[in-house]
């Protein structure tokens, strides 16, 4: 069982979990996670499935299967942002979005703008969290769990682990539901009541 009680190893499963989460396969090398992907026998039983899973699958299916679960490659039944699920629209970049923006300047953090995707991407929000670990803004990490991603976030996974085929990101899935629940947990962080309006 994992337990989430130092908080440098938060702050690094936090910026790995979320960049599994978030950046294609192709790109592994380049950010680092494909020297992650060689590790094994951390302690924490689940990253090392989902990591051997991601590694013993071929790129071009983890590719396809990227496509498909987070850039809308046909339906997508796991969208991956926020406000799909907290705005009474499901729409992406909706007043949720607006709202957690905000909070994100607040906190002296600003995204430079990617392919117009909204900043309350599951993976991006992961590595936000190791972002204001860094600089030592844990009554922030509790508002963005209680406040932005804990009201959608068990959803969103439930939905993503139904969605996704056999192996690597169905792992991946079950990894970032252990986790998510092992931080919030670490910093008392309870989910604000928010009605879902995405296959609710």
């Amino acid at each position: 069982m994992f337990i989430c009680s130092d908080m440098e190893n938060v702050k690094v499963l936090s910026r790995i979990i979320g960049g599994l989460f978030y950046y294609h396969p192709s790109q592994y090398e380049t950010v680092g996670i494909n020297a992650v992907l060689r590790l094994d026998n951390t302690g924490f039983s689940q990253f090392d499935k989902t990591t051997a899973a991601i590694s013993a699958t071929d790129p071009h299916t983890l590719s396809v299967w990227h496509d498909e679960l987070f850039t809308g490659i046909g339906e997508m039944k796991a969208p991956p942002w926020g406000s799909v699920y907290l705005d009474k629209e499901a729409v992406v970049f909706g007043d949720s979005t607006l709202h957690y923006r905000q909070f994100l300047l607040q906190c002296g953090i600003e995204f430079e703008a990617k392919h117009n995707e909204p900043e309350d991407q599951f993976g991006l929000m992961l590595m936000v969290i190791a972002s204001l670990i860094e600089d030592k803004k844990f009554d922030a990490v509790a508002e963005l769990l209680s406040v932005h991603l804990l009201p959608w976030a068990p959803h969103y996974l439930a939905l993503f682990q139904q969605a996704a085929p056999v192996g690597a990101y169905r792992e991946l899935a079950d990894l970032g539901q252990l986790f998510i629940t092992a931080v919030a947990q670490q910093f008392n962080a309870i989910a604000a009541p928010h009605k879902i309006y995405f296959y609710a």
